[in-house]
């Protein structure tokens, strides 16, 4: 290291270190070495690691600050990355979430005021109703972690040395079962207020690249909006290279440029192979990341933040596991995460945010997202917004007296592939000259939520049988403060959602309710990003399909603008003519698979 060292800086590079593990990410048949008392991590169930260190454990964290001591102090490198095995699952050969083994234990036993057995404890945080060791496992677990990036900032800042500290981040859902608070574990671990991310770009393989994109925005975006705007943004390209078969320098370039909309401040490039024969040149991965190098930064000197982002809003939150009702340790797993997957691929522009006050917003509240809201803030929520909510949050609203808020007197969940909800139909009139248009009410559709009303909704479609036999209430809405899916939105593979039918009650009764700016693609599988800056908007779309379009065409709300520039692939910019009528917009450019767009508006 000290030897390449030199031979960057003489190449007037950075120098950075990453030791790649900090607790161990798995066993793999590895044990602990002659003289390494420490206690290994321990699951739910009593079974060991033989290799993987609890972070709680001191002789272990004396060893491990040693070791970064010693790396930081002999190399000084720009930045030292945490890796992501800094969490408490994900830890092979263990069952999945948590670290259960003494340590621990003695710790959940002070938080709860009493002592417990592992058996009797994981079953009282397992169950349905939050409870106090639901409570004092999350409290716990976020203190282990946060505690450690206390040590390793205390560690590095002692040093003397102009080293900043990178993190890497994954999946929001999984670390939300260790009550993760993004900002606040930054603000802790950047010790010198640098805050530098590598946000995990979820495909290790290569796979469709709509079911990447609708990844990416559930798991990359909603981390980003998390982390804050005062964080410099380096996402991780992870690509083993174990063949040509792991991933094409296309889906290699498709991934870089589609990572625009985080805001980035670079790129970090995982692309060597992993037994240690570098990096893998006949891929041709570095021809494909400079041909678009001059518009990859173009793009990035637009600075582009996440409080910068407007459209639907997702009220999402990272302590949802504190307020779930759901029965089973895994089912604790938040899902409000999965609804930003879904509308984003339908084309609407979109912003998380954890603020509980919201005023004419139009606002997507899903599942047990319900829960993180006080009764007087969910009154307020529907009162002063147009609520967009799912059939889960229909049950959460009922379980909690407020069915009122859309006028409805009961719920039940139906589940899926049941005879009495075989269709659903539109019962406004024609859709697509079809006057009795239909779409399944079954197979990847989510649970069915039958909900009754008593007034002043108005019903979009109904559920019938074989037989036709209408039994069932479809979309439902009061035209000003709300708009019911009567399905659980959740997982990634309810494709129901994207029917043709419901794509067109979408745009009927939830676009045309939205009071504040949006952008909406015109075409499937065309993402949009929307951000407003001082005195301009930025327009940005992702094509994650296959197919090439002839235009760029999408709708614009409430977004007021004279003139567009285009930046063009070889990084400059060009103002061009475009094509309006109403909200609908087309600017006679080639849109090519598997590429992004980006446009200021001024």
């Amino acid at each position: 290291m000290k030897q390449a060292k030199k031979r960057f800086l003489e190449a007037g590079l950075t120098f950075s270190l990453n030791p790649w593990m900090e607790i161990g990410h798995v066993d793999r048949g590895r044990t602990l070495q002659p003289g390494q008392h420490f206690q290994t991590m321990v699951d739910r169930n009593g079974k060991a690691c033989t290799m993987v260190a609890c972070p709680s454990d001191p002789e272990w964290k004396k060893y491990y600050l040693d070791l970064l001591t010693y790396y930081v102090k002999e190399l000084e490198p720009d930045v030292l990355w945490i890796e992501d095995d800094f969490r408490l699952h994900n830890h092979d050969p263990l069952d999945w979430g948590g670290c259960f083994c003494p340590i621990h234990m003695e710790q959940f036993s002070k938080a709860l005021g009493k002592v417990e057995s592992r058996e009797t404890f994981v079953k009282n945080l397992s169950a349905r109703e939050p409870s106090p060791e639901r409570a004092a496992w999350l409290d716990v677990s976020w203190k282990t972690i946060d505690g450690l990036a206390k040590d390793i900032a205390k560690t590095i800042a002692s040093l003397g040395v102009k080293t900043h500290i990178g993190l890497m981040s994954s999946t929001p859902w999984q670390h939300a079962m260790e009550a993760r608070d993004w900002a606040t574990l930054h603000q802790d671990l950047c010790y010198d207020g640098v805050k530098i991310d590598r946000i995990h770009l979820p495909a290790y393989r290569e796979m469709g690249s709509k079911a990447y994109y609708f990844d990416f925005n559930r798991i990359s975006v909603v981390n980003r909006s998390f982390i804050g705007d005062d964080c410099a943004i380096y996402p991780e390209l992870e690509n083993s290279s174990y063949c040509l078969f792991s991933k094409d320098a296309k889906f290699v370039q498709f991934q870089v440029e589609g990572a625009l909309p985080l805001g980035l401040s670079g790129m970090t490039y995982n692309i060597f192979e992993s037994t240690g024969n570098g990096v893998q040149e006949q891929f041709h991965y570095g021809e494909a990341i400079q041909d678009i190098t001059p518009y990859l930064n173009a793009v990035m000197n637009l600075h582009l933040l996440p409080s910068q982002m407007r459209g639907l809003i997702f009220p999402l939150d990272e302590h949802t596991v504190y307020h779930r009702h759901k029965e089973g340790f895994l089912s604790l797993i938040p899902t409000d995460f999965d609804p930003v997957g879904y509308f984003s691929s339908l084309g609407y522009s979109y912003q998380v945010s954890k603020s509980k006050s919201f005023l004419g917003q139009t606002i997507v509240l899903t599942g047990d997202n319900v829960w993180n809201f006080s009764e007087e803030e969910l009154k307020n929520l529907f009162h002063d917004n147009f609520v967009v909510v799912d059939g889960g949050a229909v049950l959460a609203l009922q379980e909690r007296g407020l069915l009122s808020l859309i006028h409805a007197v009961s719920a039940s969940n139906e589940g899926q592939c049941r005879m009495h909800a075989t269709l659903e139909m539109g019962e406004e009139g024609p859709y697509h000259n079809f006057h009795h248009y239909r779409v399944c009410a079954q197979r990847r559709a989510g649970d069915y939520v039958q909900i009754k009303y008593d007034k002043d909704v108005s019903v979009a479609s109904g559920l019938y049988d074989p037989r036709m036999n209408r039994n069932g209430n479809g979309v439902a809405c009061d035209g000003n403060h709300f708009y019911v899916y009567p399905y659980i939105v959740q997982g990634n593979d309810d494709t129901a959602f994207f029917f043709s039918l419901r794509v067109g009650l979408w745009e009927k009764h939830m676009l045309s309710q939205v009071k504040t700016p949006i952008a909406y693609s015109a075409n499937e599988g065309v993402y949009a990003y929307l951000y407003e800056q001082s005195n301009r908007y930025v327009l940005f779309f992702t094509n994650a399909n296959y197919s090439r379009f002839e235009n760029v065409s999408f709708m614009l709300r409430n977004v007021p603008f004279t003139s567009i520039t285009w930046i063009k692939r070889d990084g400059t910019e060009e103002k061009i003519p475009f094509h309006q009528e109403n909200d609908s917009i087309t600017l006679d450019i080639p849109f090519e698979p598997l590429s992004t767009a980006t446009f200021v508006l001024e």
